[in-house]
């Protein structure tokens, strides 16, 4: 799990949550901008959910980072760092702030990546008999590296191409083993095609991408 950047507030009971993005986090997870003479040394930044910008004063002269927002406003020394203590750029946006009240800049958070797996001991089981489907959930923008946030995973099945999925289950990925799994007993009574999909997202805005497994065919004998 990202060390004091991302907690987990996801129960069983419930499949909607909230995550809360701490001040504090690794320095794995900032990205720099330099305050300049002429100005930031990027005036977008782009960079994905879970990790914040933190600005670098290179110059002589202390100069100020504001927020159009209102959320965030900052006074750099010459030298010195600073970055925004309330979390609110780890969600997916346009963030945008002028330096010194003047020059036009911004940071774009776009949605972390994700993916989610689907897997069962045999394509084909005995008819009335049934599987354990399982799978992992993986962030692959952790830094550092660590299991990830539990949250839900859905699993939608269908008979054939010719129909549309429909929803089997929601289930939870925990950690376990140092990563995020899942299973789910099924029993299908005719042939089936199982996928999973990770599209759970924190009630304070986007965080991640939307994901689907691969499909998983199964069919029955006798």
């Amino acid at each position: 799990m990202r060390n004091s950047r991302l907690i987990a507030l996801v129960g069983l009971a419930a499949v909607t949550a909230s995550l809360a993005f701490p001040a504090a986090g690794s320095a794995l997870d900032a990205r720099f901008i330099a305050l300049t003479a002429t100005g930031p040394s990027q005036t977008t930044l782009t960079m994905p959910a879970g990790q914040y910008p933190v600005w670098q004063n290179r110059d002589t002269v202390s100069h100020s980072v504001v927020f159009s927002n209102g959320l965030c406003a900052l006074q750099v020394a010459p030298g010195a760092y600073a970055q925004c203590d309330n979390g609110f750029s780890g969600y997916v946006g346009r963030y945008a702030y002028t330096v010194d009240g003047t020059i036009q800049a911004s940071v774009d958070i776009v949605a972390a990546g994700r993916a989610v797996t689907l897997a069962a001991r045999s394509h084909r089981i005995a008819r009335h008999s049934s599987l354990t489907l399982h799978g992992t959930l993986a962030d692959w923008n952790l830094s550092p590296p660590g299991p990830g946030v539990p949250q839900p995973v859905v699993v939608l099945a269908r008979h054939d191409r010719r129909h549309a999925f429909h929803r089997v289950a929601t289930v939870m990925a925990k950690v376990r083993d140092g990563q995020l799994v899942w299973h789910l007993r099924v029993r299908p009574r005719a042939r089936a095609i199982y996928v999973a999909e990770a599209n759970f997202q924190p009630q304070g805005g986007q965080v991640w991408q939307q994901a689907r497994s691969r499909p998983f065919k199964v069919r029955l004998r006798g």
